[in-house]
């Protein structure tokens, strides 16, 4: 159900992160600012602890940028958003600089920023966010991996990638390029719309209509994250496990 410009908001969040059964470090990374509206996941890559440290540069950079903006409370503009994502991809490439052990560190970064009924996505890789409304879940963000583009192009289906053995290699990553394309995209929010971050390891894990269905009976968005990450934990938990859930509630203004 669509809102006009009078509806005031309560957004309701949860985000939970697991290292799931096989790794011994979790290199994924979240990072919930409400003040900011901003949520955000990276799943990070790299040996010797270097993509732990890309993932943890990308998200904290992201925070910083947007509470430094000129207007942190009404929210950033499209092209605020594509200026985060680039001093994060900044950083990550002058921390990696001159360190053989951080060599080839990199990360996904997917953002949400929800405020005053409207959207804003910044996405960069194969996190993804994914909306549930009424009752019907949709990927909103394309994966950024040379199998995923086989298949939006239809050389390949959908059953043949998802156990493509490369299918979790990236064409577009934070700290791999100076210059990296960042998807933004924008809509409205509509009452009861829920939002999904995760990393591949819980949206590898998962199905969709069983992360909507799960969401949807949570008692809150808090129970939605971690009852999706132990989920996946469940099912596979060959990666890490990260899960980020935003619920949006429109109510009267001064109700």
């Amino acid at each position: 159900m669509s809102v006009d410009s009078d509806t005031a908001w309560d957004i309701e969040y949860g985000c939970y992160t697991d290292v799931g059964r096989v790794r011994q470090r979790n290199e994924d990374a979240a990072k919930v600012s409400p003040d900011l509206f901003l949520y955000a996941v990276a799943d990070g890559m790299g040996g010797h602890r270097a993509g732990d440290r890309a993932s943890r540069i990308a998200v904290q950079t992201l925070h910083d940028f947007l509470s430094d903006s000129d207007d942190p409370g009404a929210g950033p503009e499209e092209d605020t958003v594509r200026a985060a994502f680039m001093a994060a991809n900044r950083n990550i490439i002058e921390d990696a600089s001159g360190r053989p052990d951080r060599m080839g560190m990199g990360t996904t970064l997917t953002a949400l920023i929800v405020k005053s009924g409207r959207y804003l996505i910044g996405h960069v890789g194969d996190s993804r966010a994914l909306r549930v409304r009424d009752g019907v879940i949709e990927q909103l963000t394309d994966d950024h991996s040379i199998v995923a583009a086989q298949v939006r192009e239809g050389g390949m289906t959908e059953a043949e990638a998802k156990n493509h053995p490369m299918r979790h290699v990236l064409s577009r990553c934070m700290g791999c390029e100076p210059d990296p394309e960042v998807d933004v995209l924008a809509g409205e929010v509509e009452d009861g719309d829920l939002f999904v971050l995760g990393s591949d390891g819980l949206t590898g894990a998962l199905d969709q209509e069983l992360m909507a269905e799960t969401v949807i009976s949570a008692a809150d968005a808090a129970a939605a994250s971690k009852d999706l990450v132990e989920l996946a934990h469940e099912k596979d938990g060959s990666d890490n496990i990260t899960a980020v859930v935003v619920r949006c509630t429109a109510s009267a203004a001064g109700n």
